[in-house]
């Protein structure tokens, strides 16, 4: 069960920076 909540926590923390570094790149294109 531990597992289970490791997985769904990292899963989160992928989406988080994967949307954070997408918001990053298009600010670096329009700030150019």
């Amino acid at each position: 069960m531990r597992s289970r909540l490791v997985v769904s926590w990292t899963l989160i923390a992928i989406l988080l920076g994967y949307g954070v570094v997408q918001t990053a790149i298009t600010a670096a294109k329009l700030f150019q």
